[in-house]
């Protein structure tokens, strides 16, 4: 039987035990009829992976034995991806995605050229559990709830590094920016893009505009090329 991976909060991790609870707890149950003696792999969003033995399970929650456990990945910077919401649910395939190559966090926003207003948190993350779990990832993705630019703009201070895609900034590169921080944040508008009050509000507030090339990406193929590159460049695609 194939050994299916289930996360789970590191404060159900104790004592050599680990609890499943909730949606997991369904999907193990309910779907995979996951019984006693079954094996696992948990993880706790902290990139050790932890082969377990199921020992017991009660009508809300499985207790599984920890037999061993290896650091499977080991991240060095956290890495947000904030993403203008698009239409036609475009914003799943930027969710997939980013889950895989690694992001910490995903936040749809709205702005002035957005044409889509419906968001819902659950499902997206959903889908981002899903993603974590095909790609083999010892990591979770959390996405986080719509929010609109004034509150995106007011984030921005908290973060060490701020890149924005804008498809009129023809010089700087990611390259160039060589962010140092260990809290970086990505910003890519929706379908339409952004107007230049907006870019200027996030550069004012210490973000930098950079450039993804002489084509026009449409907004989640921006989304995930500018993912790919910033990790690359500072190392979170490498092997060891």
């Amino acid at each position: 039987m194939e050994i299916r991976r289930f996360f789970v909060t590191k404060s159900d991790i104790s004592d050599g035990f680990a609890i499943i609870r909730g949606d997991e707890f369904a999907h193990m149950t309910r779907v995979l009829r996951y019984k006693a003696g079954y094996k696992a792999v948990v993880c706790a969003n902290d990139g050790i992976e932890r082969l377990c033995t199921v020992c017991e399970i009660s009508k809300d929650s499985a207790k599984l034995r920890i037999d061993e456990s290896r650091i499977a990945d080991k991240k060095r910077v956290h890495v947000t991806l904030y993403a203008g919401l698009l239409k036609n649910n475009k914003l799943d395939f930027v969710i997939q995605k980013a889950t895989e190559l690694g992001i910490d966090r995903i936040v749809p926003f709205t702005s002035a050229n957005c044409a889509e207003t419906k968001f819902c948190a659950e499902r997206a993350n959903r889908i981002a559990l899903e993603a974590a779990k095909q790609c083999g990832s010892a990591y979770l993705s959390e996405v986080g709830e719509l929010i609109d630019f004034e509150a995106l703009t007011a984030a921005v201070g908290a973060y060490d590094d701020v890149l924005i895609a804008y498809e009129a900034e023809k010089r700087m590169r990611i390259a160039d920016c060589k962010p140092q921080g260990g809290n970086i944040a990505l910003i890519v508008g929706p379908e339409g893009g952004f107007k230049e009050d907006e870019v200027k509000h996030i550069v004012s507030s210490g973000g930098k505009s950079v450039t993804l090339g002489r084509r026009i990406l449409r907004a989640e193929t921006a989304s995930i090329v500018l993912c790919a590159l910033l990790l690359d460049g500072i190392g979170e695609l490498d092997n060891d």
